[in-house]
């Protein structure tokens, strides 16, 4: 139980430094994203995926991965702004590719 604890606080270690990172050198992140927020997503992520698969990634890949679920998160939060019509606009858009 506790080598667990250590790896999903190794895991966490890494990707809150990537986090901090990412968001020092994005200002959107830095407007958009809290950063508490992303870090309990990111904790939430990690009851349901390998600590394994973490833990060995390379810093680049793990970097691009936590880039993208963050930017997913931005953009999410921006959705949640639209109006019903914008909404509507966006779904044609999106539907049309």
């Amino acid at each position: 139980m506790t080598q667990v604890s250590a790896e999903k606080d190794t895991a966490m270690f890494r990707i809150s430094r990537i986090v901090e990172q990412l968001m020092q050198n994005n200002s959107l992140f830095q407007e958009e994203l809290d950063r508490t927020r992303m870090i309990q997503v990111f904790s939430d992520l990690l009851e349901n995926i390998s600590l394994e698969e973490i833990l060995s990634l390379e810093e680049d890949k793990l970097i691009k991965r936590v880039d993208a679920l963050m930017a997913t998160e931005l953009l999410y939060g921006m959705l949640d702004d639209l109006t019903p019509e914008q909404m509507a606009m966006f779904d044609a858009a999106v539907e049309g590719r």
